[in-house]
């Protein structure tokens, strides 16, 4: 500056009072507080919305900035640009905005290079937008960021980007920003020189206004969506009228499908001619292949041909996906507003299923306690039968007992979690096969849920329908269950078929006792398999078992066993397991004593001592007949 007609920028802002008016010299001012600015920043931001109050107050800042650099230009009497350049951080501190000072400054205005970063200390904007609003994802201080670029580019002569990095208004301990010309910024800064595009207000209001109509429209859309489904939930209606409601109020087809991918409900208007290409079955397909092998867990649009896109929500009951929604629409993807609806009504769906779930467990239960008391064989049969056509359901036809016993948790500690809830999920997962199997056939399973067993009476009619054998059917719900590597022994017994009410207490005796016999032989062989063990295949011992006094067979199989058994557990050997091989094996020494991995006179030697202890000669076909009835006893009473 020169020396004659000097003024510092301190000293040229006075007040003249000319009827009210101030003045920064001849140039007329008006001040206003930082509470009242900070007010019109948030009535700006809650009108517009942040971003679009962004874009506002960064091009206020910058023809601010752009407009106090040119009066300044023609008030003060410059040494040289650069100190007209730098007097705009003095005006951010004469103006209370911030204090600021550079860390970095290389700057040539000859060349016209800009790059500067600093900090600003006390950021009103910050302050001001903290009383209104809780901390931002990213830095907010807009006006002074178009401030600094406002400014420096009138004085550079080139466009400077003011980016702020760092901010108090977003948790930082300070702000910071980094300044430099758009040729020195390239291709970091290109999502922000959009911000700096001249745009109207009332364009800006314009783009508010439909945006709050569409909000509306959303809003009445989902509203509507959510009481008229209500409604019918309340009403008891199921889903096809769901599907019809949803269909009509969205005006696109709607699909409702179980776990398995099996239709429950779908609607849609075939005289609406964009959904002519509309083709249920090649959605189910597409919804079967997409999550064949993983679980939908939320909201998901995909595009299953050119321009034909689908919606799909689970309907999801205590953590575990029951169906899905879907929506179908042709054209345009789908957006929030259709994800919105879609949730509302996989919510309600829920809720139905819910409801149902809790209906059909109730009744389960029900005839789960009148199939009990059925096998208990206390209760006078024709009340028994009256009482289950109370549900609609005929005890008095063919039907196979099906008993399936679980592991015992508590009995295997060294399982590993993973292993634990393998256990946890067969359960589960036979239920499911069931479930479906009902929906399939249109048939009924009268389940006993208790302790670690399951009892379900398979109607012979079903497996007539299904073409297949009562052998083959448990041989398929063992094949299930094995599925889970690493668990715990699984047990199957199958009783002989019951064709009268009054054999059902003897059937489920007869499926419970294969079930006894299969783990006594696990016993005696020392091994932890599964197993699916049929009534019938267990011939005389069943019969036996069937006695007037079964404790007179258990006192038989004493006269042959009792001793060797005695023998085994006072000496620590084997005899009474070698005894059932080699009868297994029809008394061949050879395959006897390589299965038991014993030398052949060693194995001579433990049928001499057996022969011995129990005197009897196994050469022969009656004491071979004896021992078997005693061994098979054994096991039926779980002695071995």
């Amino acid at each position: 500056m020169t020396t004659t007609n000097k003024d510092k920028l301190t000293n040229i802002f006075s007040f003249f009072n000319h009827g009210g008016d101030h003045y920064f010299k001849e140039k007329r001012m008006v001040i206003s507080s930082t509470d009242a600015w900070g007010v019109l920043r948030k009535d700006l931001i809650d009108t517009l919305g942040i971003q679009r109050a962004k874009r506002f107050l960064l091009r206020y800042g910058w023809n601010c900035g752009k407009n106090e650099a040119r009066m300044l230009k023609d008030l003060v009497n410059w040494e040289s640009d650069l100190e007209w350049l730098v007097a705009g951080t003095q005006m951010h501190q004469i103006g209370g905005r911030v204090l600021s000072y550079p860390e970095h400054f290389e700057v040539d205005m000859e060349k016209g290079t800009f790059d500067v970063s600093g900090h600003w200390i006390d950021s009103y904007e910050a302050k001001q937008h903290l009383q209104h609003y809780s901390l931002y994802h990213e830095p907010i201080c807009y006006f002074l960021i178009g401030y600094g670029g406002g400014y420096t580019s009138e004085c550079l002569g080139k466009k400077v980007i003011f980016k702020e990095m760092h901010c108090v208004g977003k948790g930082d301990k300070q702000c910071s920003y980094v300044a430099k010309t758009v040729e020195e910024w390239g291709s970091e800064i290109e999502d922000e020189i959009i911000n700096y595009e001249e745009q109207d207000i009332a364009d800006e209001l314009d783009i508010v206004y439909r945006r709050v109509e569409r909000q509306s429209e959303v809003l009445h859309v989902g509203t509507s969506i959510t009481k008229n489904l209500t409604s019918a939930l309340l009403q008891g209606k199921g889903m096809d009228d769901f599907a019809k409601m949803l269909a009509e109020d969205l005006s696109m087809p709607v699909l409702i499908q179980n776990q398995y991918f099996d239709y429950i409900a779908h609607y849609f208007d075939e005289t609406r001619p964009h959904v002519q290409q509309y083709n249920r079955e090649k959605i189910q397909d597409f919804i079967e292949k997409q999550f064949s092998k993983h679980v939908l867990t939320q909201t998901e649009p995909f595009e299953i041909g050119p321009d034909q896109n689908l919606l799909i929500s689970p309907i999801i009951i205590q953590n575990d996906v029951y169906g899905y929604i879907s929506i179908y629409r042709e054209g345009a993807p789908f957006g929030d507003a259709e994800t919105d609806f879609l949730e509302r009504a996989a919510s309600i769906c829920a809720v139905k299923m819910l409801n149902e779930r809790t209906a059909i467990q109730t009744e389960e239960r029900m005839k789960g306690d009148l199939l009990e008391e059925l096998f208990k064989g206390e209760t006078d049969p024709a009340n028994i039968i009256k009482r289950f056509s109370y549900f609609g359901y005929n005890i008095n036809k063919s039907q196979y007992v099906l008993t399936i016993e679980f592991p015992n948790q508590s009995l295997f500690p060294y399982l590993e979690e993973n292993t634990q809830s393998k256990a946890n999920n067969v359960s589960k997962e036979l239920m499911n096969f069931f479930n479906r199997e009902e929906t399939y056939y249109q048939t009924t399973f009268i389940k006993l849920e208790k302790y670690r067993k399951v009892t379900v009476l398979i109607p012979n009619e079903y497996l007539q329908k299904k073409k297949i054998g009562i052998k083959q059917f448990a041989q398929h719900c063992y094949e299930l269950l094995q599925r889970n590597d690493g668990t715990p022994p699984i047990y199957i017994g199958v009783s002989k078929l019951c064709s009268d009410v009054g054999q059902y207490s003897k059937r489920f005796k007869e499926a419970n006792k294969s079930i006894e016999v299969a783990k006594a032989k696990n016993r005696l062989m020392n091994v932890s398999n599964s197993s699916v063990v049929h009534a019938d295949e267990l011939g005389h011992i069943m019969i036996l078992l069937d006695a007037r006094k079964p404790e007179e067979l258990l006192e038989y199989a004493n006269e042959f066993l009792f001793d060797l058994k005695t023998y085994d557990g006072k000496n620590s050997t084997e005899l009474v397991r070698t005894l059932y091989y080699y009868i297994e094996n029809e008394c061949n020494l050879h395959k006897t004593a390589r299965e038991m991995n014993v030398s052949i006179s060693g194995m001579r030697y433990r049928i001499n001592r057996i022969e011995e202890l129990i005197q009897v000669d196994l050469s022969k076909a009656s004491s071979k007949f004896e021992i078997q009835i005693s061994l098979q006893t054994y096991m039926a009473f779980n002695l071995l």
